[in-house]
């Protein structure tokens, strides 16, 4: 991708945002795919076109949508997530975004996430850095004593297991937040707002672009990509490296 499409790819998703804000204030057309699990209008207008722009701009690579699915390609692979936090969305909260990862022979080489009710725009690139605003971003190792954890509960887990890891980050002398935009909190461990993040399984839409970011601010992750992570997802932990080694010894695998 050259310099001058990385910036029309940009602009688009913050033209897209600023049109999901307006649907939403226009009043949305929403559908139920399961219990606690919705799709907009939006949700679909934002991965149309975002991938009719991919497929003129870079038609050999192929595609993975939370709402279409997955179209091969012959070199990498764009993951969208349109919406990721979409109960929010249609409640009118401020935590939701628009989260775009790129994946190329099994690796992480580019990341997207904007926030449209917040103005964040965090953009990270393999080996460039990771950025908020166009501002750079590097992690810091926090004080033991203040550390918070973002924790995401998968429905695709038992509810139990997330409890079980609830008591054990409490018990562990750290507090934990869920704000129900995995993407966004990923996005925000890469700010030093909060200082890793957990969840059990997660789909690649909702993590990679997030991930990337953590590691481009100078943070540690799992290995997202392993055992086919990109097609049937995985767990998720990563944060500033102390906080994600501590964890990794504390929380299932």
């Amino acid at each position: 991708m050259t310099e001058e499409q990385q910036q029309s790819l940009c602009e688009l998703i913050r033209q897209l945002g600023a049109q999901a804000q307006a649907l939403r204030d226009a009043g949305l057309q929403i559908d139920k795919k399961a219990r606690q699990d919705f799709v907009s209008q939006a949700d679909l207008f934002v991965e149309k076109e975002i991938k009719s722009w991919l497929k003129t701009h870079c038609p050999q690579d192929g595609f993975l949508g939370e709402e279409s699915g997955l179209e091969s390609g012959e070199q990498g692979t764009w993951v969208l997530d349109p919406i990721d936090g979409t109960t929010n969305y249609i409640q009118g909260m401020d935590y939701w975004c628009i989260s775009l990862a790129y994946v190329r022979q099994n690796t992480l080489e580019l990341g997207i996430i904007y926030a449209p009710d917040r103005h964040e725009f965090f953009f990270a690139r393999r080996g460039k850095g990771a950025f908020l605003n166009d501002q750079r971003l590097t992690l810091r190792e926090p004080d033991p004593e203040t550390v918070i954890i973002g924790m995401g509960r998968s429905s695709r887990a038992p509810a139990e297991n997330y409890t079980h890891a609830i008591a054990r980050v409490l018990n562990a002398g750290m507090e934990y937040r869920r704000f129900g935009a995995g993407a966004l909190m990923l996005a925000h461990v890469a700010t030093g707002q909060v200082h890793a993040y957990y969840e059990e399984h997660m789909n690649s839409w909702d993590a990679l672009a997030g991930m990337l970011l953590i590691v481009e601010a100078g943070g540690a992750s799992n290995n997202f990509l392993a055992d086919d992570g990109l097609l049937n997802g995985n767990l998720v932990l990563a944060g500033c490296a102390g906080v994600q080694a501590r964890l990794s010894a504390l929380l299932p695998a």
